[in-house]
């Protein structure tokens, strides 16, 4: 049970030292539209407003507290000839199963870490030592680090379909969207992560005669 407990809080100890962040910046993510280039006298062309999207996870768990990853839950945006990054979506069911999972992992590895109650004079006698959810609150920690570990990159879910949905819905008289350039910011901390996206694109409006 010793090696059990020295090996845990190694674990723990080097998750939570590894801290880092990433940067991912798409200097051109998509293509113009071959027929835009050879008709352009028939379109006008406008650089739109920049999108700029948070997003966040708690114990690997996105859109907790203030994220956008879920902002349009029921609503979605869809381009044609619009290349560029896709993040998925990940159902946040998902990351709270692993989390409830981790914690009763670890909670009955802390239960017999600490034994059971070996005196014969204690009304408890026979019985694990950590009892009534102790064991459970002593895993959160644990647990918590492990769930943002397993779940690395989540902060970033969805943010890609509110990005489209937003374009589409603040700019309804843009008919092509091109030349799309990106910038992903991202950060994971010991029990927490945070991405931003940046978007700037440029609008086409065909001209009506």
């Amino acid at each position: 049970m010793k090696k059990i407990t020295i090996y845990l809080a190694l674990a723990f100890i080097v998750i939570s030292t590894s801290s880092c962040s990433k940067y991912l910046q798409s200097g051109n993510g998509g293509f113009s539209d071959v027929s835009l280039n050879r008709t352009s006298d028939e379109y006008s062309i406008k650089r739109l407003k920049q999108i700029e999207l948070d997003g966040n996870a708690i114990c690997g768990i996105p859109g907790l507290f203030g994220g956008q990853n879920n902002k349009n839950k029921n609503k979605s945006g869809m381009m044609f000839r619009f290349n560029g990054i896709e993040i998925g979506r990940t159902p946040r069911i998902l990351p709270i199963i692993t989390m409830v999972g981790f914690t009763l992992g670890y909670g009955a590895i802390a239960q017999s870490t600490f034994g059971i109650n070996d005196n014969s004079n204690s009304s408890n006698f026979g019985e694990y030592k950590l009892r009534g959810g102790l064991q459970y609150i002593i895993a959160l920690p644990f647990a918590g680090v492990s769930n943002n570990l397993l779940w690395n990159g989540v902060a970033a879910s969805g943010l890609t379909n509110q990005m489209y949905y937003q374009l589409i819905e603040e700019n309804p008289d843009v008919d092509v969207f091109v030349n799309p350039k990106y910038k992903i910011d991202y950060k994971l901390g010991i029990f927490s992560q945070k991405a931003k996206v940046t978007a700037n694109v440029t609008g086409a409006t065909l001209k009506m005669k």
